[in-house]
């Protein structure tokens, strides 16, 4: 038979890898489950990977004018800028991937 190589997929962490969810908890997925033996997956949290803890404050996208920022309601506290420098330097880093299940 021959073989393939796996697809890699970035996939949330608190899907099926982590209790990393804003309120501690990790979300049970049947998708990820059936998928793992065929995916190579890329578990990523980016709340958890700019500092912010688990459990924490919820953080919401909120429209600003002509632009969404990411706002952390309860503490009042704006990481638009943190998650963006995140964001790029996760992706600019990331070789091949084939997907995203976020």
């Amino acid at each position: 038979m021959r073989s393939f190589a796996k697809p890699r997929v970035v996939v949330s962490k608190c899907l099926e890898f982590e209790a990393c969810r804003y309120n501690g908890e990790k979300i049970p997925d049947k998708l990820i489950e059936k998928l793992s033996p065929y995916v190579e997956f890329i578990p990523v949290c980016p709340e958890v990977e700019i500092g912010l803890g688990t459990p924490r404050e919820v953080i919401r996208l909120v429209a600003s004018g002509d632009e969404a920022r990411l706002k952390q309601p309860e503490t009042g506290r704006d990481l638009t800028e943190l998650m963006e420098e995140y964001s790029n330097d996760f992706l600019s880093e990331l070789e091949e991937v084939d997907g995203f299940i976020l």
